[in-house]
């Protein structure tokens, strides 16, 4: 009887070991599935046992306008260093490095010192350049720099001379080259009619093809103010009809509504589909920002939160999504928004699965070596909703752990923790665009 007993005690702490945490899941979903009236609550589970494969990084992507272009990493080279840049972008290449010039013949000529000592910082740093073919230079422009060329030649000239040399000369692997900036914008260039980007295009990827001797690399665009339905048609229809090299469809999207972000990927994945051709065509978002105007929500805690929104949803939907700008009016270092971003650079690369987000609270949660890591938004665009949100580490090993939290103002907490039935429990404190780094470490 005694050892019937022991049996049955023994089963008992194995099935309270295994179930605990489903129980706790179920009640952690149940607690906070009333719906106020505005939106739903969240409860973080994270799964520690489970990996979703490699983390996607949108966010290893910066962008640079004509504000301080020659110096904007000079100036913030260890700031930015630390946001580990894969890519950073940066237009008005022509007619702000004084690149192209010509000769007493009339020839073309090309001084790249300028231009080069940017790139230069750039892969200093281990990022890699993406160069905007923007604006028409000086010397070509038939009026200002928006303009056409006098000569279409001498634009695709142009091109071809600069994939060669940073594709080339200088050997960078992997170069992006986006054919001009917002040009719906900045000349407004259409699809179709008299001014029709698909010849401005068609030129830049002829120079394209005619490069030689150089690195893999990658050409497309067309980088407008939006993913418009007319462009993305008129467009990628017209490259594949006439076999123009295409290799990444690329627009910009400036928006507090995180339901544009999601009608642009449902828009070009919907076009995807029924264009087999262009099944794996990249996409990109090449600026982003919470707002196109300088200063207001871009440089406070809104446009901090939204960040990291963002690049959540974009994750595995679109390549990079490049957060405008470093520096200038619209720069984010020194903001809450580059803070908001070091802490998705922070993460770990094997993404770990994630359920019990809310309608404002939503998380990423990554493994760093032995620390499990959750990046927590709580963006809330009217800066009203506040939840203090648990969050549940599932399937751990029993034994002693470290939890940090870091707070978007700075805030760090270090608190010695141990697991139960495999389990850890903590509870968020979530104010209107809070962002938070939890890592939970073993060992005492």
């Amino acid at each position: 009887m005694k050892n019937r007993q022991e049996v049955i005690s023994i089963l008992g702490v194995i099935a309270l070991a295994v179930g605990l945490p489903i129980i706790l899941k179920a009640a952690n979903s149940l607690m906070r599935s009333g719906v106020t009236a505005e939106g739903r609550l969240a409860a973080i589970n994270v799964e520690t046992d489970r990996s979703l494969g490699p983390m996607p990084k949108p966010w290893l992507a910066l962008a640079q306008g004509g504000q301080n272009q020659e110096t904007f990493l000079v100036t913030n080279a260890s700031a930015v260093a630390q946001l580990k840049p894969e890519y950073i972008r940066i237009d008005h290449i022509f007619d702000g490095f004084g690149v192209v010039g010509r000769d007493q013949q009339g020839g073309l000529t090309f001084d790249w010192s300028r231009l080069d000592a940017v790139v230069g910082e750039m892969t200093n740093m281990g990022a890699k350049p993406f160069l905007v073919l923007s604006y028409m230079p000086p010397v070509l422009a038939t009026t200002d720099e928006v303009s056409e060329p006098r000569n279409w030649n001498d634009w695709s000239e142009v091109v071809q001379k600069t994939i060669e040399h940073y594709s080339g000369s200088l050997g960078i692997d992997g170069v992006y080259y986006e054919v001009w900036n917002e040009p719906n914008w900045f000349g407004n260039w259409t699809m179709g009619g008299t001014k029709d980007y698909r010849n401005l295009y068609a030129y830049a990827a002829a120079g394209a093809q005619a490069a030689k001797n150089t690195k893999p690399f990658k050409i497309g665009g067309p980088a407008t103010t939006g993913l418009y339905k007319n462009w993305l048609d008129g467009f990628l229809d017209w490259a594949l009809a006439n076999k123009v090299r295409m290799d990444f469809y690329s627009w910009h999207r400036y928006d507090l509504d995180m339901s544009q972000y999601q009608a642009d990927i449902q828009q070009i994945e919907a076009y995807k589909q029924t264009h087999p051709n262009y099944a794996g065509l990249e996409t990109l978002i090449t600026e982003t920002g919470a707002n196109s105007k300088a200063g207001g929500d871009n440089d406070n805690d809104i446009g901090a939160a939204q960040a990291v929104a963002v690049e959540r949803a974009m994750m595995a939907k679109v390549n990079y999504a490049f957060n405008f700008a470093v520096a200038g009016d619209w720069g984010l270092v020194g903001k809450p928004r580059y803070t908001a971003l070091a802490f998705l650079t922070a993460l770990g690369d094997e993404r770990l699965p994630v359920t019990g987000e809310g309608s404002w609270v939503e998380a990423v949660a990554a493994r760093k070596g032995e620390t499990d890591q959750v990046v927590v938004t709580n963006y809330d665009p009217k800066n009203q909703h506040s939840e203090t949100v648990p969050m549940t580490f599932m399937n751990l090993q029993n034994q002693n752990f470290t939890l940090k939290t870091t707070t978007l103002e700075g805030v760090s907490t270090t608190t010695k923790v141990a697991t139960t039935a495999a389990v850890l429990q903590t509870q968020i404190p979530m104010p209107p665009n809070e962002v938070v780094l939890v890592e939970l470490t073993p060992g005492s």
